[in-house]
């Protein structure tokens, strides 16, 4: 059992305080009947018709795991500076559970982004140390060459850096497009290993992260992950 007020406090409804004044003002209802006391006694696992609002609410399972497909045109920051902010484009309550994304996709990049309120989860995909790969579909500005994607293969140097960096998989979509894999994060990696590579990038679109594909999940649009897809990447 558990106060009323306290399980909207972790369903991301604000601080507690905040959600005794909901309560108090007779904004939330259970089965119809707006509740009466904030101290009020609920069974998370048995409750009935939750409103908040005038808006029904299905209790999260939490931690939070999310995909979803990002927009051209916003920032992967909760304090965005030029442009909107991605997390924006989820529920409210999911930023005060403090979602958070799985790496950032620059604000012109589009495609998948993972994200979640589990920092172990968070961590695992993106520690250096991991390689997890990510597979990309690039447009580019000149057209494809097999001297481009031997390149990007065997490894290229870039700017004030003294590692050579490879790409896992390179394939050719296209005259102007190709896929490619690649397990590090470095700042703008892709657009500038093609760079290194005598090619310019004029648009690029996340397909996968590990296991996990973008599938056909529409743009701005987000859902959970699964529990095959949360297994398949160790979870």
């Amino acid at each position: 059992m558990k106060e009323l007020y306290r399980l909207l406090h972790e369903q991301g409804f604000g601080s507690r305080k905040e959600c005794r004044k909901l309560i108090e003002a007779g904004l939330v209802a259970i089965d119809g009947e707006p509740a009466a006391d904030y101290r009020q006694q609920v069974d998370p696992g048995a409750l009935g018709e939750l409103e908040v609002d005038g808006e029904a609410w299905s209790l999260l399972e939490l931690p939070l795991y999310l995909m979803l497909h990002k927009p051209g045109g916003y920032e992967t920051s909760h304090r965005p500076l030029h442009n909107p902010s991605v997390f924006h484009l989820l529920p409210y309550q999911f930023e005060a559970l403090g979602i958070a994304a799985v790496g950032r996709l620059d604000v012109d990049t589009t495609g998948l982004l993972l994200m979640s309120t589990d920092g172990q989860f968070i961590h695992a995909l993106t520690s250096p140390k991991k390689l997890v790969p990510k597979c990309y579909r690039v447009t580019l500005k000149h057209s494809v060459v097999d001297e481009l994607v031997a390149r990007l293969l065997k490894g290229v140097y870039l700017k004030d850096d003294d590692e050579k960096i490879i790409a896992e998989t390179v394939t050719v979509v296209d005259s102007y497009t190709i896929d490619m894999t690649i397990t590090q994060g470095k700042y703008h990696q892709v657009k500038r290993m093609v760079a290194a590579a005598s090619n310019r990038v004029m648009g690029l679109h996340r397909l996968s992260l590990g296991s996990v594909g973008l599938g056909d999940l529409a743009e701005g649009e987000w859902r959970r992950l699964s529990r095959e897809e949360l297994a398949a990447l160790g979870f």
